[in-house]
């Protein structure tokens, strides 16, 4: 029997979630949980301005701006394209993106954090070494991000103005700058790195398919899942739904987001070749359902991976050296989380916790009363840049997300409260 949440068991929840907004400690804020045959709770609490409690509420209907979170969308984009035979695991992705070519390793940089000295890569990036990050490919091997807003950096390739006609090229000539290749952290395959890998793979997408990324995932991914709230871009529709961004400054006070508008700047870039980092999507439609196989649009009738497809998103894939990189990130950028010590691994699209839970379970500790044995997703800053994370948990069948609209990235608040909602929820799970 799929798992439920009693009436009384949603109004713990419920209240929590009040709490957790009327405190302050988030602004407005939205948690939905789902089992295979669809939601079993949603609740969205507050007002879209923080300061402004007359300000409309936000509802299932709310879009969020989910950053990183999009991650795994281009993984299963990429997936597809390995069950159609367009391309495999093991392809060196230079077949199709030669600007990857020749690509070399990052030895030395200098007192300002600008690359210093190389040496030529001997190995290739692959397919599977971009879903699952350890192509080396990262946003901080040049630690020198713009500001384009309070405590706000960017890589160079993201804040860039793309002009007409300026795509994919324009996005390689910014990463490579004056080095001999594209630079990277450390071998292809040898280590974990968050960057820039997604990004490749949606122009692997895009050159296999002949088709901009948006318009692949609305005929291959939306389309098939009834979804129709996903966009990249912010269109006027989508942005009377948007959930303004928020701020928590070093007074530990929300207040409105007073930087530059990155959505529509995002929005002003959008054609010209760059698969976006602003993606904008509703988040209760497109991820628990769809994502996790586990609603009746995910179905066998209507399937859009295969089940080795599905499995490969379960699956860790890091050598221990990456293992080791990803629970010290989890660890230290998201201390709330809760993964036990050398837990934390990655497959293709998700941070995966391997600890077992359901063995624990069948000795007789409860089906639904321990933390998830889950495939959870996270990009080290609660799944996405401006407070979105979900979770996916095979052993009991729930997948769930939580989120909010605010920055700086890892906030350490609304982790806890992450926490304190995932564990009111285990409590109360009916998985009999």
């Amino acid at each position: 029997m799929p798992a439920a949440i009693s009436s009384a068991h949603r109004e713990t929840l419920d209240r929590l979630l009040n709490e957790i907004v009327a405190s302050k400690s988030t602004p407005a804020a939205l948690f939905g949980v789902t089992n295979a045959e669809g939601p079993i709770y949603l609740h969205a609490e507050g007002t879209k301005l923080i300061d402004d409690p007359s300000s409309d509420a936000i509802d299932e209907d709310t879009v969020f701006w989910l950053c990183s979170q999009t991650k795994m969308i281009t993984t299963i984009a990429a997936l597809q394209l390995v069950d159609q035979g367009k391309i495999t695991l093991d392809t060196p992705v230079e077949t199709i993106i030669p600007e990857l070519a020749n690509p070399v390793i990052v030895t030395a940089h200098d007192e300002a954090g600008h690359i210093k000295t190389t040496v030529p890569a001997t190995g290739k990036i692959t397919l599977s070494q971009l879903l699952n990050h350890t192509s080396g490919l990262d946003y901080a091997l040049d630690g020198t991000f713009p500001k384009i807003g309070p405590g706000f950096g960017m890589p160079i390739a993201y804040s860039h103005h793309y002009k007409e006609g300026e795509g994919v090229s324009k996005f390689f000539e910014i990463i490579k700058g004056s080095l001999p290749g594209v630079p990277l952290r450390f071998e292809p395959g040898t280590n974990f790195a968050y960057g820039f890998s997604s990004d490749c793979a949606g122009y692997v997408v895009e050159r296999l398919s002949g088709k901009p990324l948006e318009q692949y995932l609305q005929d291959h991914v939306f389309a098939p899942l009834g979804i129709t709230s996903m966009s990249f871009s912010l269109t006027p529709k989508l942005k009377e739904r948007l959930l303004p961004l928020s701020y928590r400054p070093k007074t530990g006070v929300i207040e409105r987001w007073n930087g530059p508008d990155v959505l529509e700047q995002d929005r002003a870039n959008g054609n010209n070749g760059i698969p976006r980092r602003s993606r904008t999507i509703r988040i209760i439609e497109g991820l628990p359902h769809n994502l996790a196989s586990s609603s009746s649009d995910f179905s066998a009738s209507n399937p859009i991976l295969s089940h080795a497809s599905v499995d490969s998103m379960f699956t860790p894939t890091l050598p221990a050296a990456g293992a080791d990189t990803v629970g010290m990130l989890v660890s230290f950028m998201q201390p709330h989380i809760g993964f036990p010590t050398g837990s934390a691994q990655f497959s293709y699209g998700l941070c995966v916790n391997t600890e077992d839970i359901l063995g624990k379970r069948k000795k007789g500790t409860g089906c639904c009363k321990s933390f998830p044995s889950a495939s959870y997703f996270t990009s080290f800053a609660g799944g996405g840049w401006a407070s979105t994370t979900f979770w996916v948990d095979r052993a009991t069948g729930v997948a769930a997300v939580f989120g909010t609209q605010l920055a700086p990235t890892g906030d350490v608040i609304f982790d806890a409260k992450l926490d304190v909602l995932e564990r009111a929820l285990y409590a109360g799970l009916n998985c009999s």
